[in-house]
Order: structure tokens, then sequence, then C-alpha cells
């Protein structure tokens, strides 16, 4: 059966999706379950002792103390002159994001049996013909025929696919876990979006952002109890580690429960923190009132009047923060917040879209919205509002890469998620999670 397949690797973490051609119907995207109870696998690449290059990340086994055998937060480079240095060897940023993409490629080919009818990239829209450029050749250098596209029109396309109403602007703001994006799109014909205007703040506020802080909070909590067992520097290191992760997943489960628990593993036994939500609010509100007020900017930018606007779109794996949809709300009012999309809605729109290509409905990709075509007008009957024009953004030439050797690229056994929180007495448990492809839901037809 023919598919497409739509991939997003963010600064932390990688996810796709796929859409299925069933009775001569392009199906709705549905999520690609790269490991074995998630949607996400960790967008990381590390040389492993025989020297061959592996996706995912050995620090989820433990604290990683060598220097120069992992690559992490690449994506967001790219185009840089800065290599990334492995082992020695340097390796552009461009090229580990394909390395990644073409991995997540083969394995959804060996689950499906066949290679996808088209693949589309996400990347940001503060990408320039340049760093557009540099992110297809080292596509191509890999062997993938994958048509790059920005996030915000993406998460766009995502939610239409999920049945959104088709708004003619929408203010996007998608948060990952190292940074975000404040855009405005805009549709350009029936079936798709561009640009209208891009923001990025003076910080870059993600996911890490806030576990970090939970985290700071919590070990001043416990400090008393893990203080003596802190007994050297290794131990200690160990206990960071661990309790970052358990930070990172109670701030997950406070965006649907009032309180969780912050349990840390030690040998013997446990200690335990409970963190309400409220007190999470009050940790989390001066970070995420910059990625709020920086989406306020960027409509502004846009030309486009709040009022216009279809609501505020959030994607991304920190979208479902409850108090970033109260900030957006504060900095945007009268604008509807709609439900959140989560980590998975730019690779949903990336499949979208990826389907529209493989059907014909476009001649080409579609338009960035940064060469000059983006156009808006307000719904019959409400006053026309005068917009500058988009910017020119004429696409130069990249040279080619040089020749690189061949990768072997292998994917390790990691360990999983070890267990659901409420569920009392349950002990912590490995579980192997290699990028794995899982089963797919049912899809709708698309528009």
């Amino acid at each position: 059966m023919a598919y497409v397949l739509g991939i997003d690797i963010g600064g932390t973490h990688v996810t796709a999706a796929v859409g299925v051609l069933a009775d001569g119907t392009w199906k709705r995207p549905t999520p690609v379950r790269l490991r074995g109870d998630s949607d996400e696998a960790p967008a990381v690449l590390h040389v492993d002792p025989e020297g061959a290059l592996q996706v995912g990340d050995p620090a989820e086994r433990g604290p990683v103390l060598r220097p120069g055998v992992v690559a992490r937060e690449f994506a967001g480079r790219i185009g840089a002159d800065a290599p990334v240095l492995l082992r020695g060897e340097r390796w552009s940023p461009q090229t580990l994001t394909a390395i990644v993409a073409r991995r997540v490629t083969d394995l959804v080919h060996d689950r499906e049996g066949r290679p996808p009818a088209r693949v589309v990239v996400a990347h940001p829209a503060t990408f320039t013909a340049h760093h557009v450029s540099a992110l297809r050749a080292a596509l191509a250098d890999v062997g993938l025929a994958a048509e790059p596209l920005p996030e915000p029109v993406l998460a766009a396309e995502g939610h239409a696919a999920r049945g959104g109403t088709g708004a003619r602007a929408l203010a996007v703001l998608t948060i990952g876990g190292t940074g975000f994006e404040a855009s405005v799109v805009t549709r350009t014909n029936p079936i798709t979006y561009a640009v209208r205007a891009t923001r990025t703040g003076a910080e870059q506020i993600g996911g890490a952002d806030l576990d970090e802080a939970l985290a700071h909070h919590a070990y001043d909590a416990l400090r008393p109890e893990i203080g003596p067992l802190a007994t050297d520097a290794e131990r200690h290191l160990r206990i960071l580690h661990d309790l970052r992760a358990e930070s990172r997943y109670t701030r997950e489960q406070l965006s649907h429960a009032g309180e969780a628990e912050i349990i840390l593993p030690l040998h013997p036994g446990e200690i335990r923190l409970t963190v309400t939500r409220d007190q999470l609010a009050t940790l989390l509100r001066p970070l995420l009132d910059h990625p709020a007020a920086t989406l306020a900017r960027a409509v502004a930018a846009s030309g486009v009047p709040p009022h216009h606007l279809g609501g505020v779109l959030l994607a991304g794996g920190t979208a479902h923060t409850p108090l970033l949809a109260e900030l957006c709300a504060a900095h945007l009012p009268g604008v509807t917040i709609l439900p959140p999309g989560g980590a998975t809605l730019v690779a949903e729109g990336a499949a979208a879209v990826a389907a529209q290509l493989a059907a014909g409905l476009h001649d080409a990709p579609p338009d960035t919205g940064r060469r000059g075509t983006a156009v808006w007008e307000p719904e019959p009957g409400q006053e026309p509002s005068v917009l500058p024009a988009p910017a020119s953004d004429g696409r130069a030439h990249t040279p080619d890469a040089p020749p690189r050797p061949p990768v072997r690229i292998s994917t390790p056994d990691l360990p999983g998620r070890r267990r659901t929180r409420r569920a009392q007495g349950m002990n912590a448990s490995a579980a192997a999670l290699v990028l794995a492809v899982g089963a797919f839901a049912p899809g709708i037809p698309i528009g």
C-alpha cells in the first residue's frame, strides 16, 4: 500500500507520521511509534566503542562523562560554519540531521515493505534559502529525496488534517525541548499555508529550561536527603541526571493532573516530593511569558489584525503546558486558543503535505511565504487591512559538501519509561526502545 512520510527533527526529539493511500484516498496522517511506548525518540547521535554512529541517547542509561562522543541539538544549527566533532571527526549539523531522517525513513520502510511515495522534513521558519539548500543537499547526500518545509506551515496543515477549521490566518507557537518559534501563517490558496511573519525571542526557552527550573526546585527541597548520599562526583552526577528525568516526567503529568510526585530512586530506597500545578505555574511563569509575548509581537509584525486570526495554535512537546495557553490568551486577548497540537502535530502536517504532493495538488512544493507570494485577505464583510509585502528572499547557491566516508548506523537498546506514576508499588523496569515502528490508527480522508 502506498504511503507518504513526514518527519520533524527538533532540538531534543524526532517524531514522524505516515499517511496511507486506501481506496483512492489519502488518509489522515497518524504518528509513528518510534520507540516502544512513545511517538518521540531522542534526536541524538553518538559514537559507540566500536566507532559506529548510532541513533539514540546513551545518557538514558546514565550520565555520559566522555566528551566528543555525543551530538545533540544539531538540527537548529544547520548551515552554520562550525562543525560538530565526534571522536575527532568533523560533521556538519545538516549531515547529522539528514542521517537521523534517513534512519527514520529506513525503519518505516522496513515496516511498510516499500519506500514512501514522498517525504517532507520540517525546518524552522527562520531558515533562509542558504539553510534550506544546505539541508536539502545533505538529505540528498544520504540518498533521501525529501522536501524541507517550514514548521509553522506544517503545524497549520496538521491542524487542518485533524479536522480543524480552515482559517485564513493562524498564529502558531512551536515550542520544543530547546527553543521556540512564533509565527503567523496565512492561506495562499485553499490547500496550503505560507509564513507571513516569524519571530524568535532574545532567550530561547524550551522544555529543557522548564525541566531545569523544576529540578532546581526539587533539589533545594530534597537537599537534606540528597546531600549525605552524594558521596562522590559520579554518584552526584547520577542523582542530578535522574532528578532532571523525573522533573520532565512530573511536568508532563501536571499538564493534566492537579499534583504529581517526583520520585528519585536511590540505593537503598527512594525519596519523593509532591509538586502541585500551582507550584509549577509559579516556577514557570517567568519563563513561559517570553514565548507568549514574542507571539504577540509576531502577530503585530504580520499586519494581520488579531481579531482576524482563526486562533492560536500551540505545537511541540511543551504545547500541553496549561500555563502557556493562559499566557498566550493574556497577550492576545479575544483570540481563540486552539487545543494544543502536541509533539506530533508538525510531523502529521508534514505527512499531509507529502500526500498533497503525491496526489499532484502542487506542481512544486508549497511556497514558504519568504519569496513574496503570501497573500492575506480578511473574511468577506470585514474591513480590509493594509499589509506590508513579505520580503524577497533570493536563493543563493550552496556548494556541495565534500564526500564523506560510509556511515554505519545502528540503534542501541535504550531504557524505557519505567512506570505509570499513579500505579503504586511498581518497580523501575527497562525496556528495549529501539527506533521501532508501531501500529497505526485508522485514518480519515484529508480535506
